[in-house]
């Protein structure tokens, strides 16, 4: 079976530099795929996605799909035996590939954008102690039916959202997730993120401060959604990354809490073996 994920931030009215708290909707989509493969072994695709908006609480329904702890929570993917693990790359893959498509923003901001990007990258990498490989740009744009033909196993789009079909909204300042795949048959049964994505809402994201520090910044967008694409979901703790509230207070790259969820997905966790036979392909 293969599974996926997918989260969404927003901008509030602009008022000077203020932001309005952010609200995550989690939503079940039907299986886009499923078949049998080779030695007897089932795969099926299915989305997960849910959005944050702006002026209201964090919903509930959450906690069905994330193991949480007061500081950071995770996807789960629920295998064909019904028990639930942590969806999380294969991180003794060589490298999880990513292109960047930053075609909504003006050419002369796209250099720095870039660099913002790259840098969130690094930072992401020292987290989890996987690879992540730069390999150019694209004018790719993910959207629910096409997250199997990415052209990197991540992509990042600063586009308009009407390029897209994920449920932003006006306010919104991006949205990110993962596409897990999970397998039964005579080879046992397991999970592993396939695929990741982030768009960036372009014309919102423009009106945030640049840099990393704390508060209201492009960057801290970006590791949010950059969280999602690698196994996180929201927190209720306010001095995490992942809070579902983008703030003046807001902090400077991953927080402690974040940094520990990132560990539990990341090169620690252990191999995950992937059956040959599983639909999405290994692209580094």
């Amino acid at each position: 079976m293969v599974t996926g994920a997918q989260r969404q931030r927003t901008r509030p009215a602009w008022s000077g530099l203020a932001l309005a708290a952010l609200v995550v909707v989690v939503a079940l989509f039907a299986p886009q795929f499923a078949g049998a493969g080779p030695n007897g072994n089932s795969q099926s695709l299915r989305t997960l996605a849910s959005t944050d908006a702006v002026g209201g609480q964090l919903s509930g329904g959450l906690q069905k799909t994330a193991a949480q702890t007061s500081s950071y929570s995770i996807m789960q993917a629920r295998l064909n035996s019904g028990k639930t693990i942590d969806a999380r790359w294969n991180p003794c893959q060589t490298a999880i590939t990513y292109r960047v498509n930053l075609s909504g923003l003006p050419k002369a901001k796209r250099a720095a954008m870039l660099k913002t990007v790259k840098a969130s990258f690094k930072r992401l990498s020292a987290a989890t102690g996987m690879t992540y490989r730069y390999k150019g740009t694209t004018s790719f744009v993910p959207r629910q039916d096409n997250l199997t033909k990415q052209p990197a196993e991540i992509v990042v789009a600063a586009v308009s959202k009407k390029r897209t079909d994920f449920p932003m909204t006006a306010r919104s300042l991006g949205y990110g997730g993962v596409l897990w795949s999970t397998w039964y048959g005579s080879q046992g049964e397991g999970a592993a993120v396939m695929r990741g994505y982030v768009v960036l809402e372009a014309a919102a994201i423009q009106k945030l401060k640049t840099g990393f520090g704390r508060g209201l910044r492009q960057s801290n967008v970006i590791l949010h959604e950059l969280g999602h694409a690698t196994g996180l979901d929201h927190v209720s703790s306010r001095r995490q990354q992942m809070y579902p509230t983008l703030t003046a207070s807001s902090p400077s790259g991953f927080a402690k809490g974040d940094l520990a969820g990132l560990a539990r997905v990341g090169k620690k966790a252990g191999c995950i073996e992937v059956p040959a036979n599983v639909s999405i392909s290994d692209l580094s």
